[in-house]
């Protein structure tokens, strides 16, 4: 063999290796832009302030790419898109209830648009958890949160017609969104996965920490105080997970301090809530919650096993949902309750579900405090999650960033345990 035949196959591998490199980074790039759009952002913002209450038809669009992105990696992968779908039970066990639903549902046609909705959403979550371990996974979902808290500063700042609020809460920052408490939960998000992103990414720990610091801004302009609360919560999950890792005297310790917050927040909530809702600059209701609660509860009474089909319950002007709205006096769109709204789509069997499915994962991210990679991370999401299920319409929703992420690290989680 000449030198010149040698030096090209010497090369060969190099070249093919670094396409492989190349492919990755761009399949990680596609990755984090898709987490993105499963926000919905920018349109929705951009059509309230033209006046109008739904984002323009066209805004659907931009989910065909993400989309024919998952088909894509599914075909590449089918075998083990299968196998992680087994790994979630009880989660494919919801998406099927949802579906099954069309069959008793009072909007038929909703109901079974978004399901199959519900379903991209949950393949997209499972594929991030197939496909990447927990160090990747974490910055591509801080890479996304990297785009989204960008966009929200840009927005706010250079056009506060478009990313500030002008009617209900007049001057609070919304970013890419419609609403205020959607850019502060989100930031919440951000400020922990960022956190999270320089832990187990320390090369590129201040473009991590300046992401981390920003979506903490936003979370302030946003005056969400729950968005506030749960950053807050995220952060003191993620020290506590941190310090218990240091040995058993300091696990005894956490565990101690977490029994003791848990049974005197109890206790407060109970004794003294006008004391809470002072300190968050809420009132009893929690800003018109529990109005909505009282008024929806009839409803649940008259479909408590089956409910009125997944999603169906606010669709038909005249359905159910005219009483409620006018018993509260504005045009409510969702329970602002993950519990309840379960409850109105499915019944009380969605709401098993769905609760067995959210101890098994609260369990298996408590065991994952051990572990360097998704120890800080995974506990902290689950704990701003579970509390997010109490004031908001997350769980079980389609096309809803929340839920991406929570089915990414239940099955992520339900994998490792697997292992």
């Amino acid at each position: 063999m000449t030198a010149t035949h040698a030096s090209v196959d010497a090369g060969a591998p190099r070249r093919v290796e670094s396409g492989r490199v190349d492919a990755a980074r761009w399949e990680v790039a596609a990755a984090a832009l898709c987490l993105v759009q499963f926000s919905e952002p920018f349109f929705a913002a951009l059509a309230q302030s033209q006046g109008a209450t739904d984002p323009p038809g066209y805004a659907r669009i931009f989910f065909l790419p993400v989309y024919a992105f998952l088909g894509w990696v599914i075909w590449r992968q089918a075998r083990t898109a299968a196998q992680t779908a087994l790994a979630v039970p009880l989660l494919i066990g919801m998406l099927a209830l949802a579906g099954l639903s069309t069959l008793w549902s009072i909007d038929s046609g909703g109901t079974l648009r978004r399901s199959v909705w519900l379903g991209l959403t949950m393949g997209f979550g499972l594929y991030l958890a197939w496909r990447y371990e927990w160090p990747k996974l974490v910055t591509v979902i801080a890479g996304a949160f990297v785009v989204l808290i960008a966009g929200s500063l840009l927005v706010g700042a250079l056009a506060p017609s478009i990313g500030r609020m002008t009617f209900e809460h007049p001057g609070a920052w919304s970013g890419l969104w419609t609403h205020k408490n959607t850019l502060g939960g989100i930031m919440a998000l951000g400020v922990c996965v960022c956190v999270a992103a320089s832990v187990v990414e320390p090369q590129r720990r201040l473009l991590w920490l300046g992401a981390a610091l920003g979506a903490f801004a936003l979370v302030l302009l946003s005056t969400s105080k729950t968005a506030l609360l749960a950053s807050l919560l995220g952060l003191a999950v993620m020290g506590a997970c941190a310090l218990a890792r240091q040995g058993p005297l300091q696990t005894v310790l956490v565990s101690a301090a977490a029994l003791a917050s848990v049974v005197i927040g109890v206790s407060i909530v109970t004794l003294a809530p006008d004391l809470v809702v002072a300190v968050i600059g809420r009132d009893l209701t929690l800003t018109g919650r529990t109005d909505i609660w009282e008024a929806a509860a009839p409803a649940v009474a008259a479909q408590p096993w089956f409910g009125y089909g997944y999603y169906a319950f606010w669709l038909p002007d005249n359905g159910p949902a005219f009483w409620v709205r006018e018993a509260v006096a504005w045009e409510v769109a969702s329970a602002h309750s993950s519990w309840l709204e379960m409850a109105l789509g499915m019944g009380r069997i969605g709401v098993a579900l769905f609760a067995l499915q959210l101890v098994a994962t609260l369990w298996r991210g408590a065991g994952a405090v051990a572990r360097s990679d998704a120890g800080l991370w995974a506990p902290a999401f689950l704990a701003a999650f579970a509390m997010y299920t109490l004031s908001e319409s997350h769980a079980l929703q389609a096309n809803n960033l929340f839920w991406t992420i929570y089915v990414a690290v239940a099955a992520r989680l339900a994998l490792d345990a697997r292992a």
